[in-house]
């Protein structure tokens, strides 16, 4: 595939997607050897990208941030990096099916399992290849729980990602969260901005937007990925009224330094969205060779200090394992057990049950 090709209209980047390694390693030209040692990880992992964001990546380099968010890497797999699949018990928090609620004035909608970009720090990596689709049976129990609980304010859309969804099955999923009258906000969480920004038509954006309180919760890892096209989108969705917040995963080889987070955060800034967070790594197996320890993210939100708007400084937090819930810090927070000589620390962290929880700074939950 030519990457000269005229890409610029999404139903092309859906079509074109690269689904393998040996799709990916042709059109990055990598050598044998180098698909060689990924080969193990992607056949438990398959990888998957769209011809837009590989183009933002230097083939000749596959320490490239870019690259290292899309290509399997043999740590994905090795014993040493072992953890639960669903370390925040998104199914212990599923009421109904589609549902995950951890908090009371909150429900999340899981939609699809679809993504344009399989990102090999994924949340939800367990998913993959798992044909979860939204439809009748399901949405009639997820809007029932809806309606019934009137303490949810907010619903947030997920996935995979939602906005991958058939037009008309989104906007009649809006549509019908339009008329739950305590449901005030309703957030989606997409990468399509980052990875397929294409898709943000002007129709497709007002749709998005043809009521109030609508947000939308994108992630952008690394300035690269703020192109004009990424720009152009976040352009549209502002017009059309959706307001953006981004959500950055703190990930060892791509982003950790303060320099690279200071430069996304004034980059988000300038197309009009707001760094929100700033996550440490979740302990989801397949991605711990991503984590960084907490205290690299801490010091990284020190380093900014004073060197750059408090609007481009995102919160750091972490999301805490068995559906404990998020925890924002700074460099004054945490409560720390020192480890052995030589050793890695413990943080003490409050659930949202109220229990007193550790947390390793190995990546241990």
């Amino acid at each position: 595939m030519s990457k000269s090709k005229d890409c610029g209209d999404w139903q092309w980047q859906w079509r074109h997607r690269l689904a393998g390694l040996t799709a990916i390693g042709d059109f990055l030209a990598l050598s044998e050897e180098d698909l060689a040692r990924r080969r193990a990880a992607a056949e438990r992992y398959p990888p998957l990208a769209t011809p837009y964001y590989l183009s933002l990546a230097n083939p000749t380099d596959t320490a490239d941030p870019i690259l290292r968010q899309v290509l399997p890497d043999p740590a994905e797999i090795e014993a040493r990096w072992t953890a639960d699949p669903d370390p925040l018990a998104e199914q212990a928090d599923s009421p109904v099916p589609g549902v995950v609620r951890r908090y009371p004035d909150r429900a999340l909608l899981l939609l699809t399992a679809r993504c344009a970009v399989h990102c090999r720090h994924c949340l939800r990596k367990r998913n993959w290849g798992r044909r979860i689709e939204w439809n009748h049976g399901a949405a009639d129990q997820a809007f029932d729980y809806l309606e019934k609980n009137r303490e949810i304010r907010e619903v947030i859309l997920s996935g995979g990602d939602p906005l991958l969804l058939e037009q008309e099955k989104l906007q009649n999923l809006l549509e019908r969260l339009g008329r739950i009258e305590h449901v005030a906000v309703v957030r989606i969480g997409s990468r399509l901005p980052t990875v397929m920004p294409q898709r943000f038509t002007e129709d497709f954006c007002e749709m998005l937007g043809a009521r109030p309180g609508r947000w939308l919760a994108t992630h952008f890892n690394h300035p690269r990925e703020l192109t004009d096209e990424s720009g152009l989108a976040c352009r549209r969705l502002l017009r059309a009224g959706v307001g953006i917040i981004n959500q950055t995963v703190l990930l060892k080889g791509v982003n950790d330094n303060a320099e690279i987070i200071r430069e996304l955060g004034l980059g988000l800034l300038r197309i009009g969205v707001k760094p929100y967070y700033l996550f440490h790594g979740d302990p989801v197996a397949g991605t711990r060779h991503f984590r960084t320890g907490v205290r690299r993210g801490l010091q990284i939100i020190s380093e900014l200090r004073g060197r750059v708007s408090g609007l481009a400084i995102p919160t750091f937090a972490i999301d805490l394992p068995g559906g404990g819930g998020k925890v924002a810090l700074t460099p004054e927070t945490p409560v720390v057990i020192p480890g052995q000589p030589g050793g890695d620390e413990d943080f003490l962290f409050s659930r949202l049950d109220g229990e007193v929880c550790s947390y390793g700074d190995d990546g241990s939950g």
